[in-house]
């Protein structure tokens, strides 16, 4: 069976066009272009790396459900453009889980734009497809031959039998459509086996038959747009000018150091790669009383043990950042006044408030994070950079001082994680 007939998405010489080139009056396309909208919200775009990349936020609405395959779809789509999806987390009741209506689009600027400007067509082509198939699916139920199949199931039921049914075509659709393109065959249906229970492999023959190459969904003028109007990230060289570290021997015990200085003709830490890590260590009860550095403030003892490891971590380059349930995070350098403010505490501070603080601080995208915290600092934490590692997760009081010691006193023996 040949699925090769002509549709919108064809030339007249069998050749497939490119989604927004699909024909249609003024008015059509208007429509179309509404729903594809109304599927995501997407962040401006934020360029880094010297404006080569690029990243951008897609919200996902719940839509009945279809969010989340939405989002699971996006995914794939964003392969095809050669992009990277990051998962988002957030804290449900004290607990870190993963966002499935968010993802984060990362990599070259011009891939990253294609992806952001096709991805609401692509989306709606799918969902195109999978109605086909939601409609064969309205036939199935009244046609006299599967009766005694639908007979047996109350309202409820059969309104959870479709659902399910529409979603498993849709995971097929966009399946199909980010592989290669199909041969002429259609996928053999077997008549002897109720439809419903072949949905995915009718899918599959209905998203061959409408292929798209779905990394050619965007409209380049559209994607020229969202880079125009794309805005730079605080990068890591604004971040060396406003720190720059010095090089300094590891920190005696008990004792505060104050890790930014600026000495002449010192080579700046890398806050990426082998340059040195970023290290998150938590505010604490104690404090002095009276205003300081976040560096001196701080005296209670997990925070002055988490120092001294953090310290050692990065006595070869690196950034430490106090958290801080009121003020977010706060380089050592940083003067604020003693304060009495947990986590429980109204206005505390939010993970995308955190999230700003280190995009703003040029640390969001570092690649290697150290998170010597406990457990609601790292919950906060962890969801900006969820590749970090945690050696304290999971641990009491008294096993978290331990380790901190042994990181302290031999962190290449010990290693950093949990």
């Amino acid at each position: 069976m040949s699925y090769r007939q002509q549709g919108d998405n064809e030339t007249a010489d069998g050749a497939r066009r490119p989604l927004w080139a699909v024909p249609g009056g003024p008015e059509q396309q208007a429509r179309r272009g509404q729903r594809a909208r109304s599927y995501a919200t997407l962040s401006p775009l934020e360029l880094t790396a010297g404006r080569s990349q690029a990243q951008v936020r897609i919200d996902f609405h719940a839509a009945s459900g279809r969010g989340t395959a939405r989002a699971s779809a996006a995914r794939q789509f964003a392969a095809a453009y050669g992009v990277e999806t990051v998962a988002v987390n957030r804290i449900r009741r004290h607990r870190l889980v993963r966002d499935d209506l968010a993802l984060i689009a990362r990599g070259r600027a011009d891939a990253v734009a294609a992806f952001a400007a096709g991805l609401g067509r692509a989306l709606e082509y799918a969902e195109q497809l999978a109605s086909w198939v939601a409609r064969m699916y309205g036939q199935w139920q009244r046609s006299d031959r599967h009766a005694w199949f639908f007979d047996t199931l109350g309202a409820r039921e059969r309104r959870a039998h479709a659902r399910a049914c529409r979603a498993a075509a849709f995971r097929a659709v966009a399946r199909v459509l980010t592989g290669g393109c199909p041969d002429d065959t259609a996928p053999e249906v077997d008549v002897e086996v109720p439809p419903w229970e072949q949905v995915e492999l009718i899918a599959e023959g209905i998203a061959a038959y409408g292929w798209i190459e779905i990394s050619q969904a965007y409209d380049p003028a559209e994607a020229r747009q969202l880079l125009a109007a794309a805005r730079e990230r605080a990068d890591q060289p604004l971040l060396r000018r406003l720190f720059a570290p010095r090089h300094r021997k590891i920190a005696p015990r008990g004792r505060q150091l104050a890790l930014f200085s600026e000495p002449a003709q010192t080579k700046p830490a890398k806050l990426n790669g082998t340059g040195g890590p970023v290290v998150i260590v938590p505010c604490s009860n104690r404090k002095l009383a009276h205003a300081a550095p976040a560096g001196e403030v701080y005296t209670g003892p997990l925070h002055r043990l988490a120092r001294e490891a953090a310290d050692v971590l990065t006595a070869d380059g690196g950034i430490i950042l106090v958290l801080s349930a009121l003020h977010g995070f706060l380089p050592l350098s940083q003067e604020i006044e003693p304060y009495d403010h947990q986590w429980k505490d109204p206005g505390s501070i939010t993970v995308e408030e955190l999230r700003e603080q280190a995009a703003a601080l040029g640390v969001a995208d570092a690649a290697e994070v150290v998170l010597l915290t406990p457990s609601k600092y790292t919950l906060h934490a962890a969801a900006i950079w969820p590749h970090a590692s945690t050696p304290l997760a999971h641990l009491g009081i008294g096993r978290q001082l331990g380790r901190l010691a042994a990181l302290r006193d031999d962190p290449l023996r010990y290693g950093i994680t949990a």
